[in-house]
C-alpha cells in the first residue's frame, strides 16, 4: 500500500514532464511555421468585382508580393453589398497569414455608419498590415455651369439654393459632396446613380451640374473639353496636376477627401507572421515599378505601416460618421 502511494507522485511527475515536452514541441513547431512562412499560396480577397480600379490595383500588388515571397498570391473577388460580402469572408477566415484583404476607406470605415448592422467589426476583427495607395477626388462641373473655381460655385449655389443638382454613383462620391454642402453652407439636390460611370455620363450630357469624381477619370474628360475641374479634394495639390488648387485653398475648410486602400489580415494572426508579411508588403509597395503601375491605374502611392494604417482607419470612421449622420445617409 505504501509502495503504491509512493509511486503516485512519481507517475504524476512523469506525466507533467511528458506534457511539458509536448508543449515545448508544439511551441517549437509554431516557431518553425513562422520562420518558414509562407509554405503555400496566399489569397487576397477583393470586395469588388473584377476589372475595376481596386481589382487592378490588387493584382499589381499580388503579382509583386508573389515575386517577393516565392508563393502565388491569388486574387479572390467577392463583390456585393457595398463590399460587406468580401470583408465578411475575410473576417471569417483563419488568422494564419494566408488570407489577406484589400480594404478601403469605404469598406473599413464609412460602412460602419452607412449600414445599420455589419456582420463584423472592421477594427476588432482585423489587423492592419500596410497602407498601399490613395485615389484623389475632384469637384467637376458641366461646361455650361458659369463658374471656374470653388468660390464661384459656392456663390452660385447660395444664389440658387437647391437648384443645382449633384450626382453620385458611389458612397465615396456622395460623402465627398455632402462634406462640401456642410462646410460651405450650401443646398444641392442629390441625384442617385447605380455607378459613378452613369453619373459622369449624365454630367457630360448636361443632365446634372456637379459631381465629385476620381481625378484619373476626370482629367481624361477635361482634355476632351467635356467637363471642368474646379479643385481637388486632397489636403495638398496633386503632383500629376499641380495647377489644380485644393478645396481648402479656395477658402472652404473641412473638405478633405481621399479614398485609400490598404491591406489587412484577420485578427489573431501570429505576431511573427504579421511582422514578416507587413515587412514584405512595405518593401513591395515602395518599389518604383509597383508605384508606377499603381499610378497608371489612377492610384497615388501612399505607403505606411500597420500602426499608421490603423490610426487612419479609426480617424476616418469618426470623421465619416459625422458627415453621414448630418446628411442622413443610410443604406439598408
Amino acid at each position: 500500500m505504501r509502495n503504491h502511494r509512493r509511486r503516485r507522485p512519481m507517475r504524476l511527475f512523469i506525466r507533467l514532464i511528458g506534457i511539458a515536452g509536448i508543449a515545448a514541441l508544439a511551441l517549437s513547431g509554431l516557431e518553425v511555421t513562422a520562420q518558414s512562412y509562407p509554405t503555400k499560396p496566399l489569397r487576397l480577397i477583393v470586395p469588388q468585382g473584377a476589372g475595376g480600379g481596386s481589382d487592378i490595383g490588387a493584382r499589381v500588388i499580388a503579382q509583386k508580393l508573389s515575386e517577393a515571397i516565392g508563393q502565388q498570391v491569388v486574387v479572390d473577388n467577392r463583390p456585393g453589398a457595398g463590399g460587406i460580402i468580401g470583408v465578411d469572408a475575410a473576417a471569417k477566415s483563419a488568422p494564419d497569414g494566408y488570407t489577406l484583404l484589400l480594404g478601403s476607406n469605404t469598406t473599413m470605415a464609412a460602412n460602419v455608419s452607412l449600414y445599420s448592422k455589419l456582420p463584423f467589426d472592421p477594427v476588432k476583427d482585423f489587423t492592419p498590415l500596410a497602407m498601399a495607395a490613395a485615389a484623389h477626388f475632384s469637384f467637376v462641373v458641366h461646361p455650361s455651369v458659369p463658374v471656374n473655381n470653388m468660390k464661384e460655385l459656392v456663390t452660385l449655389a447660395k444664389s440658387k439654393p437647391g437648384q443645382l443638382n449633384y450626382g453620385a454613383g458611389t458612397s465615396s462620391a456622395q460623402i465627398c459632396t455632402e462634406m462640401l454642402k456642410s462646410s460651405a453652407g450650401i443646398k444641392l439636390t442629390y441625384v442617385p446613380y447605380k455607378s459613378s460611370a452613369q453619373a459622369l455620363s449624365d454630367l457630360i450630357a448636361g443632365h446634372i451640374q456637379l459631381i465629385c469624381e476620381p481625378l484619373v477619370t476626370a482629367t481624361a474628360n477635361v482634355k476632351a473639353g467635356k467637363i471642368k475641374i474646379l479643385a481637388v479634394t486632397s489636403p495638398e495639390r496633386v503632383s500629376s496636376v499641380p495647377e489644380l488648387p485644393t478645396v481648402v485653398e479656395a477658402g472652404i475648410p473641412g473638405v478633405e477627401y481621399v479614398a485609400w486602400v490598404g491591406l489587412f489580415a484577420p485578427a489573431g494572426i501570429p505576431k511573427d507572421v504579421l511582422n514578416k508579411l507587413s515587412s514584405e508588403l512595405l518593401k513591395v509597395l515602395k518599389q518604383q515599378e509597383t508605384m508606377d503601375k499603381l499610378k497608371s491605374v489612377g492610384f497615388e502611392p501612399m505607403v505606411a505601416g500597420p500602426e499608421e494604417l490603423g490610426a487612419i482607419q479609426k480617424a476616418d470612421i469618426a470623421r465619416q460618421a459625422k458627415v453621414i449622420k448630418e446628411a442622413n445617409i443610410k443604406i439598408e
